[in-house]
């Protein structure tokens, strides 16, 4: 694993706690989303990348979907 990917993730884990807010449901997915992503980069095992993966998806679509219909 290079470092890069290393510090990346790592960047990924201090901006989801910075940004997380439990009163704010925008700001707490994209904080799950920004911990996904760490996930990703990290993991070497395909089915966690994978499952990863999909809930990512899926979890981007919900949030667009919200702010569209609600704001």
């Amino acid at each position: 694993m290079k470092l890069i990917e290393i510090l990346l993730a790592l960047f990924c884990i201090f901006a989801a706690i910075y940004n997380f807010d439990l009163y704010d449901f925008n700001r707490c997915i994209v904080s799950i989303l920004l911990l996904l992503t760490a996930v990703l980069t990290l993991s070497q095992n395909e089915k966690i990348k994978s499952f990863a993966r999909n809930f990512a998806v899926a979890l981007t679509i919900f949030l667009i979907m919200k702010i569209l219909i609600t704001g």
